[in-house]
């Protein structure tokens, strides 16, 4: 099991600076809910990739005296289950559901040397339009709590009028995000480009699973 964390910096930063980065403590397990059992447990690595290369990063590991199991603290640039950086994938999913880019204008745009595979861009794209409904009505609602009157929402916090699913994800991630800007000063330096990146560390703390 692994807690998605924001370490405030990029793939390249986080690896070189590993030693140096605070590495926050669970409080409770999340498997048997007892608190402060945690103890360090070293880390596990991943070799996640960009259009240009792999990068060797090491994943820390908390274990539970308790029950005996392992919890990782997750950075917020990778995804569960996929080898590319979230920034890589967030570029297909946009050009295919927010620019609305066909297939072979998506391999344009967002591969080189055949890096992603077309075949992997696809299997992006269905899995975010999967699991979009689930993502857009947790961040319907949480918006509808701040504002009920945002262009995205109406009174009840559902959509206006029909529309796809995965793009107007995105559109809320857009939403979300400037939301968190009030209220959390580490998002403040985040972009149009980190959206994905916060709307899936905010996500996944809130019981959410798969997200691409």
């Amino acid at each position: 099991m692994a807690i998605v964390t924001d370490f405030g910096c990029n793939v390249q930063a986080y690896a070189d600076g590993f030693e140096r980065l605070h590495f926050p403590r669970p409080k409770v397990c999340l498997h048997c809910q007892v608190v402060d059992m945690f103890i360090g447990h070293g880390y596990y690595l991943r070799k996640p990739l960009d259009q240009h290369r792999s990068y060797l990063i090491r994943i820390k590991r908390w274990y539970c005296k308790n029950c005996h199991r392992t919890l990782s603290l997750l950075p917020s640039f990778v995804l569960r289950f996929r080898h590319y950086l979230l920034t890589v994938i967030q570029q297909v999913v946009v050009a295919r559901f927010e620019v609305q880019a066909s297939w072979s204008q998506v391999l344009a745009r967002c591969t080189r040397l055949q890096a992603p595979s077309e075949r992997t861009i696809k299997r992006w794209c269905h899995a975010f339009a999967e699991h979009a409904p689930c993502w857009l009505a947790a961040v319907e609602q949480t918006l509808a709590k701040q504002d009920a009157t945002l262009p995205l929402l109406n009174a009840l916090g559902e959509a206006t009028e029909p529309r796809d699913t995965a793009c107007a994800l995105l559109q809320a991630a857009t939403q979300l995000l400037a939301w968190a800007k009030t209220r959390w000063t580490e998002v403040v330096p985040y972009g149009l480009n980190d959206r994905l990146r916060f709307l899936w560390h905010w996500g996944h703390a809130r019981g959410l699973q798969r997200l691409i």
